[in-house]
């Protein structure tokens, strides 16, 4: 399961750190596809229904991919997002997007302490407001209290592989 966190319309802005992500995510988002990797996408509840809150066109978004407005940096918030995984055989989540200090910290710590995911974050699929800011959302992650959440892995883009058959995520890494 891919969870795309926030990449929508606003970082076609130039001055919007996350539009750096949306060239190499939809590359990614291509090979989930092929695999049949489960995507979904969010969009905050305040941009809903403007124009600032549309999926990024370049990550190619197809109809059958579910599109989720949470009202809460955890994007799992409200059970929207779990009800989309509901069914689905998955036991990985990938979580690209932005910001890394707010949506995905927020939304990994819960798939990780709350649903149990085994969560995967690329390194170069996630972006926040400053290199500080991204970089100290990565350590926090990485520093949870052990024993208190499964490991968070992180890796690249690049790195990561799907189980063709099932869509089930695997890092080579």
């Amino acid at each position: 399961m891919v969870a795309v966190l926030d990449l929508t319309t606003r970082c076609l802005d130039p001055d919007a750190p996350c539009g750096a992500l949306l060239s190499r995510v939809g590359e990614f988002l291509g090979r989930a596809r092929v695999a049949g990797a489960p995507i979904a996408f969010t969009v905050s509840l305040r941009d809903r229904g403007t124009p600032r809150g549309i999926v990024a066109p370049s990550l190619g978004r197809l109809e059958s991919e579910s599109v989720v407005s949470p009202n809460s940096f955890d994007k799992f918030f409200g059970e929207e997002l779990h009800n989309v995984l509901r069914g689905r055989v998955t036991e990985s989540i990938v979580i690209v997007g932005a910001a890394t200090n707010v949506a995905v910290m927020y939304t990994a710590t819960t798939a990780a302490r709350v649903y149990k995911y085994n969560v995967v974050i690329p390194v170069d699929g996630v972006a926040a407001a400053s290199r500080y800011e991204n970089d100290y959302a990565l350590h926090q992650l990485h520093a949870l209290p052990g024993g208190s959440v499964s490991p968070i892995q992180f890796t690249t883009l690049a790195a990561i592989t799907f189980q063709r058959a099932t869509g089930e995520v695997r890092n080579e890494q």
